[in-house]
């Protein structure tokens, strides 16, 4: 079974209702949640200021479907080590602003290339405890298939997939992990042998929810 797949069928149509969508109110925490392991702080500790960070999620279309770009990351990576994530990375002095900062990750981990991709738009900031940053997913769109290349000491490897995957309802999987001391059981996006939980799958969900509701209104 696959949700919301008509308003993917013509990739240039959904690019610009994907980037109008995004400028209305968001599906938010409310779509993050459903995808959120128990239990989790959403807010960082009062009096605080967390790091702050973006990544991108990088869409594109190749023969007729659209394609969300992930990666995997090195089992030596200081946080997160071997789990999917997107490209993205904390902001950097050199950056002008959030959307700068997933651009620039994007270009150093995958090589994209940035000078082609337009911003669509942005979508809710989650906070991560674990690393304390207040992420900000940044949506961008490729017109054609990028020639993407990982950097090899951060990046085991690039995940390009088509979107309706995620969109399967057999691809959800509850997860039982021993992190910390603490036994967490969180619902996952089944990928490539592996699992996309988190704040990855929740960004995810969120991404998801908007274009259900933008096949909502096609079907309104």
């Amino acid at each position: 079974m696959v949700m919301c797949l008509s308003v993917l069928a013509d990739p240039i149509s959904f690019a610009a209702r994907l980037k109008s969508g995004l400028q209305l109110p968001l599906p938010g925490r409310q779509a993050q949640q459903l995808m959120a392991p128990a239990p989790r702080r959403y807010d960082p500790e009062p009096g605080t200021t967390p790091r702050r960070s973006a990544v991108l999620l990088l869409l594109y279309p190749n023969a007729s479907t659209i394609f969300i770009t992930m990666i995997k990351r090195r089992e030596t990576h200081n946080h997160h080590a071997g789990e999917i994530s997107f490209p993205g990375g904390a902001v950097e002095a050199q950056d002008s602003d959030i959307i700068a900062t997933a651009l620039r990750e994007a270009r150093e981990e995958i090589n994209a290339p940035t000078e082609f991709i337009e911003v669509l738009g942005l979508l809710t900031p989650l906070y991560i405890e674990p690393s304390d940053n207040l992420v900000q997913p940044v949506v961008g769109w490729l017109n054609a298939l990028p020639n993407l290349e990982p950097q090899p000491a951060e990046v085991a490897q690039i995940l390009s997939t088509p979107l309706t995957h995620f969109m399967r309802v057999e691809t959800l999987r509850w997860q039982t992990l021993q992190q910390n001391g603490r036994t967490l059981t969180f619902p996952s996006y089944t990928l490539a042998g592996d699992y996309v939980w988190g704040a990855t799958a929740m960004i995810l969900s969120e991404m998801l929810s908007l274009i259900c509701d933008l096949e909502q209104e096609t079907t309104e």
